[in-house]
């Protein structure tokens, strides 16, 4: 799966690209790690939270999204706009 950045086609893992659409439908609004699994892994998914760590560390380096993919501590994270 592919996105466009400025100009730029970035190609993105299955979950990376589900992730990714995750977080901009829910712009601004923090989710869990817990949710984020239910959402792109789904109920059946036996791993650890830090799964989804290493996925959201993928997206803000392949995006370049380090300042708008926030850590919300003790939480997850959240999609803020720039």
């Amino acid at each position: 799966r592919t996105v466009k950045k400025n100009g730029t086609l970035v190609y993105l893992t299955a979950k990376e690209f589900e992730l990714f659409e995750l977080f901009l439908k829910n712009k601004n609004i923090a989710l869990t790690r817990e949710q984020i699994l239910e959402k792109v892994w789904g109920f059946q998914y036996m791993g650890l939270t830090r799964t989804v760590d290493i996925h959201v560390q993928r997206l803000r380096d392949k995006l370049d999204l380090k300042d708008n993919i926030k850590t919300v501590y003790k939480v997850g994270y959240r999609l803020e706009e720039s």
